[in-house]
């Protein structure tokens, strides 16, 4: 039995109404020729005037909106190199359908980091409101979704949304999508769903059969079975050689756009990255000596917890079926605990980094949280102390630096509310015009920050939540007064000025202390391994590559206290292997560009004349 599921029922009651149907057949083929009617030789945007304004549009996205419009309106993958716009893209072709009524119910899965930065994006840019699920009841209760796929896959979620009846599912990072034995893939798989869109800036990066698993999800039986895939277009039984590579482009070309950076002529800023490595005080380097020292000593007690018995995962499985559901709740708690004591000592180890003022404010929080009468006398000794400094270095080099910017706008990125409300009273009194971006804002007063800065504000200090979804390339001098230990945080700051449309480059400017874990970050991670130097999207790429799987905060702050490395030559692979699916991926997706087609054709007509 086939089922319908109409966008456009009103047509289909006109239909009836005249009694034009003869039978279920007919009915069918007039709704689908009604649908194709709409569609048919789409030469422009019908919903383009409504953002135009909002949004600097390149020619390569117009073309691809209106290529998937045109030939492929049900099934396509995005794939566009990073950098070039995957989601301006995607939410124009949603933007359409949206406004010519062919979809009403729509979901966007993204990874969880994602989710607000899609919700922002398609409300500031395109005027569309999504809610985000996280909660079950929200895909009955409005049309226009956004899910963490990793929500969405839990026991909770997965029934709701596979029941639903979908006109459109987009899904973002969908090379993440390539093991078919994930609960991520069947979900995806179960959806039902009238048209799915896929976006991915690396359609494969192991081998071509990870490729061929994104496209027989995104559309079954496209590219045959794996068997037929294989014996057509694969070299070797590892998947990393093809053969027929003219026939597989022209396969893949019926369902896959991907626009080269090299085809948009656009030119992207080069990023000049200035690190200023600045010296403590005799007084401020023994405060933070003292206070790492303290962190130090809680982090040993709480590693020597993990060797007492309990849920270790070194230990038998058998040995712990043994255990009472008593036992094996009091051993939960205690690694939850044990979790959340070290989520502590990171943050205090990033706020006595940022400011002393920040630091000083952790600690007292800090010691509120302690038992031991002890540890409180010493934290106390060590608070004290810090009260009684009358210099900070970092601040101070700040103002000189800003001093040299020629009064061009310029974004500092804090981590913490504190380090950002220390740097506004600051720059105030030194004459700076400044204003504040943080997550505590509402959406109006987000926007009317934004405004002010763009206007007459020299200076936006901002929190984290300026680095997600906000287009701020009219400024390019970028100030990481603290680091986020996490790369892809200092990726996505420096995304909100290196971006599309950049005229100029942009200089960030990363200050540190020497002898601090920061330090230590900016020399054996960013500096030693290039990462500010990648490409626009690329962090993402290298963050999957890791083995390490866990928090990338957790693993350096672990190497800094226990002084081993794992994470850095975890990294350092990460990256070489990230150049090799780069060549892997030329290999099968490259093309002649433009200009060698150009010359290529001159050529022919040179020969023929002859």
């Amino acid at each position: 039995m086939v089922q319908f599921h109409l966008q456009q029922p009103e047509r289909a009651q006109a239909l009836l109404s005249k009694d034009q149907i003869a039978n279920p057949d007919h009915f069918r083929l007039c709704i689908i020729a009604h649908q194709l009617s709409v569609l048919e030789a789409s030469d422009k945007l019908l919903a383009l005037p409504l953002y135009q304004d909002k949004i600097q549009l390149f020619p390569h996205q117009t073309r691809t909106a209106l290529h998937v419009l045109n030939n492929f309106s049900y099934r396509a993958l995005l794939a566009d190199e990073v950098g070039l716009g995957k989601t301006i893209e995607a939410g124009m072709i949603i933007k359409e359908l949206l406004a010519r009524k062919l979809v009403k119910k729509v979901l966007i899965l993204t990874p969880a980091p994602l989710k607000y930065q899609w919700q922002e994006e398609m409300r500031s840019k395109f005027d569309e409101s999504f809610e985000i699920a996280n909660t079950p009841d929200i895909y009955n209760d409005y049309d226009k979704i956004i899910a963490s796929i990793d929500t969405a896959k839990t026991p909770r979620h997965a029934p709701i949304v596979e029941n639903i009846i979908w006109d459109l599912l987009v899904i973002d990072e969908a090379h993440k999508l390539k093991n078919s034995a994930t609960l991520n893939y069947k979900l995806v798989k179960n959806i039902k769903k009238e048209r799915c869109f896929m976006l991915t800036a690396t359609p494969l990066q192991n081998n071509i059969f990870e490729l061929w698993a994104v496209l027989d999800l995104l559309h079954p039986g496209f590219v045959g079975t794996k068997a037929k895939f294989t014996e057509e277009f694969v070299a070797d039984t590892d998947g990393l050689k093809i053969k027929n590579k003219d026939e597989l482009q022209n396969k893949l070309s019926k369902i896959m756009i991907r626009n080269l950076r090299r085809d948009t002529g656009i030119k992207f800023a080069q990023r000049i990255v200035k690190t200023h490595m600045l010296e403590y005080s005799k007084e401020e380097m023994d405060f933070y000596n003292q206070v790492l020292s303290f962190i130090r000593t809680q982090y040993d007690e709480i590693k020597r917890l993990e060797k007492v018995k309990g849920l270790d995962e070194d230990q038998d499985v058998e040995e712990q079926a043994l255990l009472s559901e008593e036992e094996l709740k009091t051993m939960a708690v205690r690694y939850r605990q044990k979790g959340l004591l070290t989520f502590a000592l990171i943050m205090l180890t990033r706020q006595i980094t940022s400011s002393l003022k920040t630091g000083i404010a952790a600690l007292q929080r800090y010691k509120e949280t302690l038992e031991d009468e002890k540890k409180i006398r010493v934290l106390e000794a060590i608070v004290f102390k810090g009260q009684h400094i009358k210099t900070d270095k970092k601040c101070d080099y700040l103002l000189k630096l800003l001093t040299k910017t020629k009064d061009e706008k310029a974004i500092i990125f804090t981590t913490f509310i504190h380090t950002q409300k220390m740097l506004e009273m600051e720059l105030k009194v030194a004459g700076f015009s400044t204003v504040l971006f943080n997550g505590k804002m509402n959406p109006q007063e987000k926007e009317e920050a934004i405004r002010q800065f763009k206007t007459d504000k020299q200076i936006l200090i901002c929190t984290d939540a300026g680095s997600e979804g906000r287009n701020l390339q009219f400024a390019h001098i970028l100030i990481n007064y603290d680091l986020p230990w996490n790369p892809m945080r200092v990726e996505q700051r420096i995304g909100r000025v290196h971006r599309i449309g950049q005229e100029k480059d942009v200089i960030i400017h990363n200050l540190a202390i020497i002898d601090t874990v920061e330090a230590y970050i900016l020399n054996r991670l960013y500096e030693k391994i290039n990462l500010f130097t990648l490409s626009i999207g690329e962090m993402d790429t290298v963050l999957s590559e890791l083995k390490n799987k866990g928090s990338v905060e957790s693993a350096i702050f672990d190497a800094v206290m226990t002084k081993k490395e794992d994470i850095i030559d975890d990294f350092t692979q990460a990256t070489k292997r990230v150049e090799e699916i780069k060549q892997f991926d030329q290999e099968i997706f490259d093309r002649p560009s433009n200009e060698e087609r150009n010359q290529s054709k001159t050529k022919s007509e040179d020969k023929l004349k002859l």
